[in-house]
């Protein structure tokens, strides 16, 4: 599949939300990613504070008080955005991974008319293979960032690694997504995996997508896991079916 159809899909995802009736599902992954940044941002406010008293009864700082405060501030909430953008964008896939999964179902119904009848152990088990998929797809991205990391050593490689590393956390997180549908064609993991080494450019611009929007000031938050929910599941479709699906109007 071409990066044009990969755009394409995510362009055509607005109309499928509207007819599908998937507006709703606008909000609910927003609040609860606001609700985890809130979260983070008061562990980031704690840990400074905590830090910079710590360093303070360490070191008998007392005439540089404010200074060491404000540095020790600084410095964690540099790391804290370095963390937001590492994990947080894991974790919260991770905890939307049952909503998701349920949007990525209704997608294919409305696209293919297709329904499928699960159980409710077959729901429980969907959930613990996403978060599973989402776990060690997370251990991988922060292994693959180390070692670009590692890359910093070596010029000229070291310019291109904030980019090699938004094209790592890309790949992955378009796998996440692409897996809501591969489970229920009932891929195993290590067919589903076989599956993204065959479409790993469909994964990692589908995932380099999903980061823009998600990167666009509060709006972003809101529209991309549905966005990119329904127009990954539309390419994966259409990938399995070997066929592009084109809704009659």
């Amino acid at each position: 599949m071409s990066v044009l159809s990969i755009i394409r899909a995510f362009l055509d995802s607005f109309r499928i939300i509207r007819e599908a009736g998937l507006r709703k599902f606008y909000f609910l992954p927003g609040l609860i990613g606001i609700g985890l940044f809130l979260i983070f941002v008061g562990i980031g406010n704690m840990l400074s504070g905590s830090l910079a008293q710590f360093l303070e009864n360490f070191f008998h700082i007392q005439k540089y008080h404010s200074i060491v405060f404000i540095l020790i501030r600084v410095l964690v909430w540099v790391c804290s955005i370095l963390f937001y953008y590492l994990i947080y964008k894991s974790l919260l896939l991770m905890i939307l991974s049952p909503i998701l999964s349920y949007i990525s179902e209704r997608v294919e119904y409305h696209l293919t008319g297709k329904k499928y009848n699960f159980t409710m152990k077959d729901n429980i088990a969907f959930i613990g293979r996403s978060i599973d998929i989402g776990f060690r797809s997370f251990i991988k991205q922060m292994i693959g960032s180390c070692l670009i990391m590692l890359l910093g050593f070596i010029f000229p490689i070291n310019l291109s690694i904030p980019l090699l590393i938004f094209i790592l956390q890309g790949y992955f997180t378009g796998f996440s997504f692409m897996d809501y549908t591969l489970e229920r064609y009932k891929l195993s993991t290590s067919a589903s995996l076989m599956f993204l080494k065959k479409q790993r450019v469909c994964s990692a611009v589908s995932g380099i997508i999903f980061t823009l929007l998600f990167f666009i000031p509060f709006f972003g938050i809101f529209i991309a896991p549905l966005v990119t929910c329904v127009a990954v599941t539309k390419i994966t479709v259409e990938l399995l079916n070997d066929k592009p699906m084109v809704k009659d109007e």
